[in-house]
């Protein structure tokens, strides 16, 4: 730590620094100058002399400079500043007991480190025009001295560092500027960096004891460390007495001050019966001081032992492994974070030493090879080269097929149509496009009459016709219906073995919005290769990886709007609580069943969907339609894997059930995982038998498939979903069966529309378990129905277009529950979701128009751990304040650097972002400080609030030329007066200060009233903002249509990123409780107002709340913009006898406020009956009382 104190007089103060006594132990003072001041004077680096050092304090320097100021025959020159570095007490304790002196050498450095930052505060006052100015200097002459007790006589290293009061300004030498107002003065602002300098000392020295084979860990506040296990509570008698002295939680300054009050006076010791004495404390401890250096010495010699052989010599090799990492990812997701990644590499390698480090080299490797695509300056978030690759495979393969292909006509195949076509079909027909997309909803029954039409279509030109179904349950669904008799319906598999191309044909694709951009680049391989005309059915669904749809549109194929269909209606069910919403969905979902109507229930989630499942079986249960008795048997879900994910080991779970397909015997041979070793990579399987099996994770195989086995409750009336193949019986995955008869050891089953039964053999063990899962509740969208209701819970996320489509699949009617209103559910649900290209994403983050280009942009962008350590120390000291010292940020990089980032580095990187404009620097500040920075965008932010404010004064027509005075009769002073502001201002942005009590709430209703009165052709829309759902909730109950502050910007961004500029000239917003909104969100929410030709009143209370995010907007608005403003004080919600004490706490009259509070006894106070009762109404609790209450409360 750093303690400040100030040297008092010359004389003394040279004997005190240069005595012997004060290194008893450690052999020498190590006494050096240093600064850029002593440079000048030729001293830097040299011992100190005595002589010299009582000079200079006194104010007289060699060049024959006299900074002495003489007053009454004494010197009243101030001699200097003692900024003391004390080491961690455990480092003194190893460097004078254990006799390890590098351990100081490490301490100066760090000294000497923290002193170089320190001296970028030096300056000194100028007279210009008359006025005294501060100037920054930037040198200073500085005595270090090491000591190496305290006034307890308790081992502890420390070095005083003497700043002499001078520094050289130009070619004149001046006394260090002082400011007690401005706060631009040198020792000033050394005080209001004491914790960075403090910081920047112990983050300099730690990774030095750390490479010396120390371990460190973090003991208190600011990073205060010390060396792990080494006793220091005998020999830290010192800072007990300091701290009972000022307390726990006392600042800096006053712990300074407490260690002046209760320091003794030094006492001469023995240096060795003080040895023998430590030594025996010591002992006491039982403490092994040699054997923990040795410990250290070994670690030490291990750190500086070349680097080890790459872990896995004989395993994958790290590139190929990194490879289908990325593959594995890419087959999923267009974006993927860093801690995917890392994750499913080191999944794949043995869990060796170093195995951490090598899959970031790797994938820093992968990052260099430009196989990995950076989306953010953080390496936080990636795309891979293989969704780059296959774009533009997919447009030029588009391309070519349009330029190559043909569509012919041949009138003898041709097939008469009894129906006319629709509009969209209509122009198809004209066109005969080599590829055309078919776009339209109506749910499953819409998709198959797109599908049926353009069959017709085909087959009226003569042209043969092969359908590509997106899944099984839609291929059965397709193929089921008469007019598609007789046409080929496959799955996706088709693509790959190439029976999807018929030459000359048709091929129709349903749901074609599903297809990934590897199966789109098959399709267009095999429909180039065989003259194959491709027509894209489009649901509006989720798109699949890569949004292939997106970019063929991109690349000039035609959409085609078609019409037809039946829509899906839907009814919005509102209720905000969850647990009502579920209880609520289960029940009528239950009531469904039991009168006999095709139902489904839907949600998003495991979890969610099993908390589903147990509501709706009780209320099943409830109805009559389950059994009273559960039984329990094992059953198996399946865990799906494909090539890319079968060799990740984090995928395998001890007690997890794999089966192997046995081609001979044509059966599946069962085991069950009963180890997995991380250390070789390596699965112990044992079967039924207790045989063992040891299997690599490399080593499986597509012969292998893996189960997750639970306890499944079963009752008669089950319904139950087949998740795969159960032998002997003729049930295969995806269908549903209903449980008839529950008996000992089976199950007696029946599927839908079926009177014959079949038997399950069940059982408790994994052995015996059979792959089915409870069938009431599944994933949106899974299943397909035209007539069946879905019963569907949605979050406020899912509320968009391709959820709606999604779900409409699964039935004819749709119950969705939202905690959302019904009316904003119908407004979210009328979006559409927009879908955007990678390679147009990183064209947009980089600035490039040409793709190449980009991606070099956007590796050259990345971060250095320097500039990643200053942009995550950033918000941590705008959380305190938004302006921040040079070394305030040096010393908290340095922290979330983790210690790995050098110093030289953080610090060369601030000069560049200050050169760069990142980051904006202040000299001086009067009344702020000396050398300040702020973030560029944190500026920009504060910029663009106050010129809204501004542009926005005069800017829109009043809500109400005047507020009648029948609705101000209740009202205070200060609650007519901002109500008034509200609806009679022609200021876009208003400002309502309203302090505890005052009755905000009763304000809002007072506006909602006023506006009600007016013509509801040109009433405005009212909605409100907050931080929090406690705030929104209380809106709600003064009627105003209110939301998070969060969720409207996501929803309004989202409208904008669609292409569509949100309307909100009719609209007045309240912003409540924006004293707790941060910086960045009040000017998001600022500009979508402006933007949308908006209104805002900003509502809260600056002493109430603060901001859960950095900045203070709503404190800068009012005290710094053009904003007019009007305060409510009169206190409403308070008892008279106390409201005269709220009224002096606004004043920032401590005293005068619990003086008040003490004139109300406590017997005054209502309370609870048996509630406890202080004596006064005013009680000092001492930290000591504090804890004593915490740990009573914690006992019970």
């Amino acid at each position: 730590m750093m303690s400040i104190g100030s040297v008092k007089a010359a004389g003394s103060a040279g004997n005190y620094y240069t005595d012997k006594d004060n290194y008893y132990v450690i052999g020498s003072m190590d006494e050096r100058w240093q600064g850029k001041g002593a440079e000048a004077l030729g001293i830097d680096g040299k011992a100190v002399d005595k002589a010299l050092f009582t000079e200079l304090l006194k104010g007289k320097l060699p060049d024959g400079s006299d900074l002495t100021r003489i007053q009454d025959g004494a010197n009243k020159h101030r001699p200097g500043y003692d900024l003391t570095f004390s080491a961690p007490k455990s480092v003194s304790v190893m460097a004078m007991l254990g006799g390890d002196k590098r351990l100081i050498d490490a301490h100066n450095q760090a000294v000497t480190e923290a002193v170089r930052q320190l001296e970028t505060l030096a300056a000194t006052r100028v007279m210009t025009d008359g006025k005294s100015e501060t100037v920054l200097t930037g040198n200073l002459i500085v005595a270090k001295f090491n000591h190496d007790t305290n006034r307890n006589q308790e081992p502890q290293i420390h070095t005083h560092a003497v700043v002499i009061n001078a520094t050289q300004n130009g070619d004149k030498w001046q006394s260090l500027g002082t400011d007690k107002i401005g706060k631009t003065g040198f020792i000033e602002n050394v005080y209001a960096n004491q914790i960075a300098f403090g910081k920047l000392y112990r983050e300099a020295f730690k990774p030095l004891v750390e490479k010396l084979g120390y371990e460190t860990e973090v003991v208190g506040k600011h990073g205060m460390w010390e060396m792990k296990g080494v006793p220091v509570e005998p020999f830290s008698t010192r800072s007990q007495e300091v701290r009972e002295a000022a307390g726990p939680d006392a600042s800096l300054k006053s712990r300074d001050v407490a260690a002046l009050d209760t320091r003794k006076s030094k006492e001469a010791i023995d240096p060795a019966e003080k040895m023998v004495e430590w030594m025996n404390t010591l002992k006491e401890t039982g403490f092994d001081i040699r054997g923990y250096r040795e410990a250290a010495d070994a670690r030490a010699a291990e750190l500086a032992r070349a680097p080890a052989a790459p872990v896995n010599t004989d395993g994958p090799d790290i590139t190929d492994v990194v490879t289908k990492a990325i593959a594995g990812l890419s087959d999923r997701k267009v974006q993927f974070t860093y801690a995917d990644l890392l994750a499913r590499t080191v999944g794949q390698l043995e869990a060796k030493d170093g195995v951490f480090e090598l899959a970031r080299k790797g994938i820093d490797a992968a990052i260099e090879r430009e196989q990995l695509i950076p989306l953010d300056r953080e390496k936080g978030l990636f795309t891979s080269n293989i969704h780059v690759l296959d774009e533009l495979a997919v447009k030029a393969l588009s391309q070519e097929v349009q330029r190559q292909n043909h569509v012919s006509v041949t009138p003898d195949a041709s097939v008469v149509r009894q129906v006319p076509f629709s509009d969209a079909v209509s122009v198809l027909a004209q066109d005969r496009p080599v590829m055309g997309i078919v776009s339209g909803q109506g749910g499953a029954t819409g998709q198959r009459e797109r599908v049926a039409e353009l069959t017709l279509m085909a087959r009226e030109q003569g042209r043969d016709v092969h359908i590509l179904a997106a899944d099984n349950r839609s291929r059965d669904f397709l193929a089921g219906d008469v007019r598609l008799a007789g046409e080929t319906v496959t799955g996706k598999s088709a693509l790959q073995d190439g029976t999807a191309f018929i030459p000359g044909g048709t091929l129709i694709v349903d749901q074609a919005e599903k297809l990934s951009l590897k199966e789109t680049i098959s399709l267009l391989d095999g429909a180039m290769r065989h003259n194959v005309q491709v027509l894209l059915s489009d649901s509006g669904k989720r798109s699949g990886t890569g949004s292939a749809l997106t970019v063929l549109k991109d690349s000039g194929v035609n959409t085609y709007r078609w019409q037809g269909g039946h829509q899906t209606t839907a009814d919005i069910i509102s209720e905000p609580d969850k647990g009502a919403r579920y209880s609520r969905l289960a029940q009528e979902f239950a009531v469904s069943v039991r009168e006999g109507q095709e139902s489904v229930a839907q949600i998003s989630g495991t979890r969610e969907q099993s908390v589903l499942n147990g509501l709706i079986r009780d209320s099943l249960r409830q109805e009559g339609v389950l059994g009273e008795k559960d039984t329990t048997i094992t059953a198996l879900t399946p865990v799906w894997l494909d090539s890319k994910s079968r060799g990740v080991r984090d995928y395998y779970r001890e007690g997890m059930v794999m089966e192997r397909w046995d081609p001979e015997t044509r059966t599946h041979d069962r085991f069950v995982i009963d180890r997995v070793t991380a250390s070789s990579n390596m699965l112990t399987l044992k079967d039924r038998e207790g045989g063992r099996l040891d299997l690599k994770v490399s080593a499986v195989d597509s012969q292998w498939t893996l189960f997750r086995a639970e306890t499944l409750p079963v009752a008669e009336g089950e319904r139950l979903a087949v998740l795969g193949k159960i032998p002997d019986t003729r049930l295969k995955g995806g269908e549903s069966i209903t449980v008839m008869k529950v008996e000992e050891g089976q199950l007696t089953v029946q599927r839908p529309g079926q009177k014959t039964t079949q038997t399950l053999a069940v059982g408790a063990g994994v052995f015996d378990g059979i792959k089915v899962g409870h069938g009431w509740v599944e994933s949106p969208g899974r299943s397909v129905s035209e007539t069946a209701t879905v019963f569907a819970s949605v979050t406020q996320r899912e509320l968009d277009n391709a959820t709606l489509n999604q779900l409409a699949q699964s039935g004819s009617h749709l119950r969705l529950y939202s905690a959302q209103d019904a009316a904003r559910t119908t407004e979210k649900l009328s979006r559409h979701t927009a879908f955007s290209v990678v390679s147009e994403q990183l064209k947009t983050r980089s600035g490039e128009t040409d793709l190449d280009a980009a991606i070099a942009q956007q590796k050259a962008g990345l971060r250095t751990p320097a500039e990643q350590a200053i942009h995550l120390a950033i918000p941590l000291l705008e959380s305190e304040k938004l302006t921040f010292s040079r070394p305030q940020l040096l010393a908290t990089a340095l922290e979330t650097g983790g210690g790995k980032v050098p110093m030289a580095d953080i610090d060369t990187t601030i000069q560049a972002q200050i050169r760069s404009g990142q980051l904006l620097n202040v000299p001086v500040a009067h009344g702020y400080g000396n050398d300040l920075l702020i973030s560029r965008q944190t500026w920009d932010a504060e910029k663009s609030i106050l010129t809204h404010v501004l542009e926005g004064k005069g800017a829109v027509a009043p809500l109400m030329d005047r507020v009648p005075a029948s609705l101000m009769t209740d009202l205070t002073a200060g609650q007519r007066a901002a109500t008034r502001m509200i609806l009679e201002s022609t200021d876009r942005f208003t400002v309502v200060q309203g302090y505890a009590g005052v009755g905000k709430t009763t304000q809002f209703r007072a506006v909602m009233s006023a506006i009600s009165l007016l013509p509801e052709e040109t009433r405005p829309r009212v909605i409100g903002l907050a931080p929090t759902h406690r705030a929104v909730g209380e809106m709600q109950s003064a009627g105003v249509d209110a939301r998070t502050t969060a969720s409207f910007l996501h929803d309004t961004q989202l409208l904008q990123r669609n292409g569509q500029t949100p309307d909100f000239s009719n609209t007045l917003f309240l912003l409540d409780e924006s004293s707790m909104v941060g910086l960045a969100d009040m000017a998001k929410a600022h500009s979508l107002i402006v933007a949308g030709g908006g209104r805002a009143v900003s509502s809260g209370d600056n002493d109430q709340l603060q901001p859960i995010a950095p900045g203070q907007p709503f404190r800068l608005m009012q005290q710094r913009s053009a904003a007019d403003v009007a305060i409510m004080k009169e206190i409403v919600r308070q008892m008279p006898e106390l409201r005269p004490a709220v009224y002096s706490l606004i004043e920032r009259d401590v005293h005068r406020a619990l003086t008040t509070i003490e004139q109300v006894t406590p017997e005054q106070v209502p309370r609870k009956e048996g509630a406890w009762a202080p004596g006064s109404s005013v009680v000092e609790f001492t930290p000591k009382q504090e804890k004593a209450i915490e740990k009573a409360l914690s006992e019970g």
